[in-house]
């Protein structure tokens, strides 16, 4: 899994390049989601995965493209992140509806043991 700067750094060259084919992404454009600093080498990162193809670079100036697996890769990461969150809530009511039958059990125990005595 990317980390999350080169995510975001995806997600807007996914965006700029919606149509398909190359777009000129200009550093600042980009410098809004990661810092400045970190542009060039998280495009290059992201190139080396073949996420996106770069065609060239200039002085603040980036032709890129998104590779179909960069186009998939953050549709699959949001499915991963909505089944977690499914199965963190299933978990979690599954407890919250356990402890309260659980709660609820030993009150009818401990009534009966009052009512025997």
């Amino acid at each position: 899994m990317l980390e999350e700067s080169a995510c975001a750094m995806l997600a807007a060259v996914n965006e700029a390049c919606r149509g398909g084919g190359f777009k000129i992404i200009e550093e600042d454009d980009l410098a809004r989601v990661v810092p400045q600093e970190e542009v060039q080498k998280t495009l290059a990162y992201l190139e080396q995965k073949r996420l996106i193809e770069l065609r060239y670079a200039e002085e603040g100036t980036y032709c890129v493209r998104t590779m179909p697996e960069g186009r998939s890769y953050l549709e699959r990461v949001k499915r991963e992140t909505a089944e977690r969150d499914r199965s963190r809530r299933a978990i979690f009511w599954g407890a919250f509806f356990g402890a309260a039958a659980g709660g609820f059990a030993a009150a009818l125990i401990a009534i009966a043991a009052a009512l025997l005595i």
